[in-house]
This record gives C-alpha cells, sequence and structure tokens, in this order.
C-alpha cells in the first residue's frame, strides 16, 4: 500500500465526480475495462467520488456516453501537477526537493520514545533505562539493535516479564509486560502457617510440608488457620515445628459498581470520514491527498509511516445516553468491570460474571458486577515459639 501511495504520487492521480442514475453500472463497467478507482465515496443516490489514475481518465469517456453520466475533474494531484504549478519558479522546486530530503533525513532519527503497558512500574524508570541503552531523541534508528534492548531491558528489570521494542516513523515505542512477583517469602529454616488471606471457599489444596487444617470445600475467613506448622507426635517425639508450603487454591468473589447519568451526553461516529495525507515531519509537512472534512465535531486519527502522515477524521454527533439504553448498559457493564478487574490480583483466573442493572427512570442507570474467580489465598505467616 506504501509503494501504490507512493507511485501515484509521483505519476499523478485526479480526483473526480461522478453523477448520474446508474453509478453501480459505472463503477462495474470501470472494473471492466481495468480502470482502478480508490477513495471512493458515495455522497448521494446519483454522486460520488473517486481518485483515479491519468491513464485511467482517459478511458472513462467511453463509458460516461454508455451510461449518460457527468464527470467533471475536482482536483489534480501528485508531483507532475506540482511541478507544472510552479515550473515557472525554479527556486521554488530546489526548495522543494531540498524540503524532501531534509525531511527523510530528519525521520531517519528517533524524536519520540513512548511507553506502554505499565501498571505498577514508573514509566520513568523505564525510559531512563532505555537513555542507558541507547534509545533516546535524536539517536540515529539504524544504530538501534531493537532485539538485543528488548533482551537487556528483562534481564536488568525483573519487574516486567516482557518487553517490545517498535520502531514507528520517528517515534520509538516500548511495549511491556509486568511480571507477577511473588509474595514475600518467609525463611525456610522458619517454622510457619499457612492462613487465608483473604474469605473464600477451598477449591484445592496442596500441601507440600505442614499439617492441613482445612478441606476442600470448606467456606474460610480471612486470617483462618489453614495449614498448622506444629505437628504432634505425643506418643514418639513430640511437638515438631515445621516450615509450612503449599497452594491453597479458592473461589472468591469481587464487587464494583458504576453509574452513569440518563441525560448526561455522549459522542458517536456517523460513519462518514474525510482521510488527508502528507509528506513531512511533525509540522513541516506537505498535503498530497486531501478530502474535504466539513464536520462541525469529529475526532481525528493521525497514523505515521516514515515520512508519510495520515489525518482521518470521523465525523461525530452528541446522543443522550437516555436515547440509547442499550449502549449505556454496554458502557456501564465495561466501567464496572475494569473497576473489579483492578482489585482481583494478578494471576487469578476469572471463571463467572454477572451484571445487575437498576435505573431509575429519566435520571441514571446504576450497574452491579459480581466478577467469581480462583486465586491462591495462602499466606505465611510465623509461629512465635517460646
Amino acid at each position: 500500500m506504501f509503494f501504490y501511495i507512493l507511485w501515484n504520487f509521483l505519476v499523478g492521480y485526479m480526483v473526480i465526480r461522478v453523477e448520474g442514475v446508474s453509478l453501480e453500472k459505472f463503477i462495474n463497467l470501470t472494473v471492466t475495462n481495468g480502470i482502478y478507482l480508490w477513495g471512493i465515496n458515495r455522497q448521494n443516490y446519483t454522486t460520488l467520488t473517486a481518485k483515479i489514475s491519468i491513464n485511467g481518465f482517459r478511458k472513462l469517456h467511453g463509458i460516461s456516453r454508455k451510461i449518460r453520466c457527468r464527470i467533471r475533474i475536482v482536483d489534480k494531484r501528485g508531483l507532475p501537477f506540482i511541478i507544472y504549478r510552479y515550473r515557472h519558479r525554479k527556486m521554488l522546486a530546489v526548495g522543494m526537493v531540498l524540503f524532501l530530503m531534509i525531511i527523510y533525513g530528519f525521520s531517519s532519527f528517533i524524536w519520540s520514545v513512548e511507553v506502554q503497558g505499565t501498571e505498577s512500574v514508573n514509566p520513568q524508570k523505564l525510559l531512563n533505562e532505555l537513555e542507558s541503552l541507547g534509545v533516546k531523541p535524536g539517536v540515529f534508528k539504524p544504530n538501534i539493535d531493537t532485539m538485543s534492548i528488548e533482551n537487556q531491558l528483562i534481564i536488568d528489570l525483573p519487574e516486567i516479564s516482557w518487553a517490545s521494542l517498535e520502531l514507528r516513523g520517528s517515534r520509538a515505542i516500548l511495549r511491556v509486560k509486568e511480571s507477577v512477583l511473588p509474595p514475600p517469602i518467609i525463611d525456610k529454616d522458619t517454622p510457619c502457617n499457612i492462613v487465608a488471606a483473604k474469605d473464600g471457599i477451598i477449591d484445592k489444596m496442596i500441601v507440600l510440608d505442614g499439617q492441613a487444617v482445612a478441606k476442600e470445600g470448606q467456606t474460610v475467613r480471612k486470617g483462618q488457620l489453614l495449614v498448622s506448622g506444629i505437628i504432634d507426635h505425643s506418643d514418639t517425639i513430640g511437638v515438631r515445628y515445621v516450615h509450612s508450603m503449599g497452594q491453597i487454591i479458592a473461589r472468591t468473589w469481587y464487587e464494583e459498581t458504576a453509574e452513569l447519568s440518563l441525560k448526561d451526553p455522549y459522542r458517536q461516529r456517523t460513519g462518514r470520514k474525510a482521510v488527508i495525507k502528507y509528506i513531512g515531519w511533525e509540522k513541516l509537512k506537505i498535503p498530497y491527498s486531501k478530502e474535504e472534512a466539513a464536520f462541525d465535531d469529529y475526532d481525528v486519527e493521525i497514523l505515521e509511516d516514515g515520512i508519510f502522515i495520515t489525518e482521518i477524521y470521523y465525523e461525530t454527533e452528541v446522543i443522550y445516553w437516555k436515547n440509547n439504553i442499550q449502549k449505556a448498559r454496554k458502557k456501564l457493564e465495561e466501567l464496572a468491570e475494569e473497576k473489579a478487574k483492578q482489585a482481583v490480583p494478578r494471576g487469578a483466573k476469572i471463571i463467572d460474571k454477572k451484571v445487575k442493572y437498576d435505573i431509575i427512570e429519566g435520571e441514571k442507570i446504576i450497574a452491579v458486577i459480581y466478577i467469581e474467580a480462583l486465586e491462591d489465598i495462602g499466606m505465611q505467616q510465623t509461629i512465635v515459639t517460646q
């Protein structure tokens, strides 16, 4: 796709408007005759706009006569038209060539570094680590060995288990996944019990050392003794203290609430969009493909691929939650689930989810989510001996 865009820019293309009652037949005939159209935008039942190469435009005359449609040129784009426009201004043309060379040179360097995927790890710590490994603004991209840096990050930082460094345009993007750090472990020579870290119903017990005092299927409370490190051999050697070890997998529950005012508005995309394509870098960019974005409200998405920048404008409209209760329920479920998952410890497995809604007519809607999880609730507790 990148090379196709570049080719069209170099050879030039046109934006055309087609008016007629047989637009589907027009498109079918262009395909049959090997004429490629792209960026087709149906404006209404009788009008569409599209992009076409210069050679393709020359072949449209017979088609327009056959289906009796009107074809007009809306815009001429690409390098040939730019050169023709400025053919009497040679210094400007030289300046544009130099500008493109400078832009290309700038795109060979990293100008911003981003970190994604952190929760408890400070992003600044990762930025400092990247800088020490040679990834920082102003560095030459070919000098960056992404695989080596990814491996070194995992070795140097035990709090991350996975790292991916991507060089996108003039940006370096580091994505990470944090490690699930084990709880503090008591020295193996120190006798200890295993107690419940929270309420739950025991699903499975794997006792490696110590004496189980709870059993599978039993409901336990926070702080309750599960595995004892005190083993009484009254008939032989007496009381023996051990360092209890094991896994206590239990079913646990989490509850969170979210609410939304039905009087509040939200923005929704209408399906209409406009695309503007630039060649350049940040503020120094020149549009080479432009669709009119005459929207009152819109969202913007920016995509970068080296010196090529694409801005996509999505038209939006304002809608009130009271007019779309179904979407409000879905939004609330997402909000409540996100809050609940923050309370669920990493490493736990979510096995069930239920959502209940309460609507106060014309005022607000409330969602309560109940999440059931499987997790290790065992917590070692030192035995104090006299």
